[in-house]
C-alpha cells in the first residue's frame, strides 16, 4: 500500500514538473492529429457508402424491375409471424407485370402458396425522406389484390402488405434488382 502511494505521488510530481516547465508530449499531439484525420476520412467513407446505397435502392425502385425476397410472413389478423427460409419464394415486378410466388395464411394454421402472373394497375412510387412507398393492384382471378411496399433506402428493410378480400398478409424482407437476378442466372 505504501509503495502504491509513493508511486502515485512520484507520478503526480512528474506531471506537475513537466507542466511547470512547459514540456508537452509531441508524440501524443501528432498521434491525435493522425487519429483526427483517420476519423474524418472514415466518416467520409461511411457517408459515401450510405449515399451509394441510397442511390442503388432509388435506382432499383425507379427501374420497376425488382424482386422482393421475404424473410418473415404474418397474417395481420391472427398475428402469427413465421420465418421463411425458402429462397424460391418471392414477388417480382417487371414493368407492368407482377409475379407472385408467396406463402399465405388466410385461415388459422393453413398455409398455402399463391402462384400467379398478373398485370399491374395504378402503380405509384413516392419517396418520403428516406422511405419509398410503392402501391399497385392486380387481379387474382376475380379478386382484386392490393400490394403496398415500404422500403428504406438507409437500411434496406422492405415491408410488403398484400391486402385481399380474404385478409391481409405482411412480409418483411429485402429487395434486389431484377437485372441482378438475370445476370446471376446467365453466369451459371
Amino acid at each position: 500500500m505504501a509503495r502504491t502511494l509513493l508511486f502515485v505521488a512520484m507520478l503526480l510530481a512528474s506531471v506537475a514538473t513537466r507542466a511547470a516547465v512547459g514540456e508537452t508530449d509531441s508524440l501524443s499531439s501528432v498521434s491525435s492529429l493522425a487519429n483526427s484525420s483517420e476519423l474524418s476520412s472514415a466518416k467520409a467513407r461511411r457517408e459515401a457508402r450510405k449515399a451509394a446505397y441510397a442511390a442503388e435502392i432509388d435506382e432499383i425502385v425507379k427501374s420497376r424491375n425488382y424482386i422482393f425476397r421475404p424473410v418473415t410472413m404474418q397474417n395481420v389478423v391472427t398475428g402469427n409471424t413465421r420465418s421463411i427460409y425458402a429462397y424460391y419464394l418471392f414477388m417480382g415486378v417487371s414493368g407492368d407485370k407482377v409475379t407472385l410466388h408467396l406463402p399465405v395464411e388466410f385461415t388459422s394454421y393453413v398455409i398455402d402458396t399463391v402462384n400467379l402472373d398478373a398485370f399491374i394497375e395504378g402503380y405509384t412510387a413516392t419517396l418520403d425522406g428516406s422511405n419509398w412507398r410503392i402501391t399497385f393492384s392486380f387481379m387474382n382471378g376475380a379478386e382484386r389484390w392490393l400490394a403496398e411496399i415500404f422500403l428504406s433506402n438507409i437500411t434496406g428493410q422492405t415491408r410488403l402488405a398484400l391486402v385481399t378480400p380474404k385478409g391481409v398478409m405482411r412480409y418483411l424482407g429485402t429487395i434486389e434488382s431484377g437485372a441482378t437476378i438475370k445476370k446471376k442466372k446467365g453466369k451459371k
